[in-house]
């Protein structure tokens, strides 16, 4: 009959691969930390450009708007009336006046 051995000063298997585990566990977690953080910081940098944007778009707007209450002005619509499309009211006379010379 054989005689069993205990074994001495060795780890067991069992405890080697609870350490493997534990090992490969930590390498995911600090990879899957890592995944996170590069994904927050570029989260981060989007939502900054899109707040510029719109900033940006919101003043846009704002001239727009400015535009609009500029362009229902009656001293707005009179001048472009003169000015662009050479209106006049009854009665007026327009002298154009050029840079030539009679003798």
């Amino acid at each position: 009959m054989r005689k069993l051995r205990r074994k001495t000063g060795g780890i067991s298997f069992l405890t080697a691969m609870i350490c493997i585990a534990f090992v490969v566990i930590g390498i995911l977690c600090i990879t899957k930390y890592a995944n996170i953080n590069k994904q927050k910081e570029r989260l981060m940098a989007e939502n900054a450009s899109l707040v510029a944007q719109s900033e940006a778009l919101s003043e846009k707007l704002k001239q727009i708007r400015a535009q609009e209450e500029f362009g229902q002005d009656d001293a707005y619509i009179e001048s472009v009336a003169r000015t662009q499309l050479d209106m006049v009211y009854p009665g007026e006379v327009i002298f154009r006046v050029t840079g030539e010379k009679y003798n």
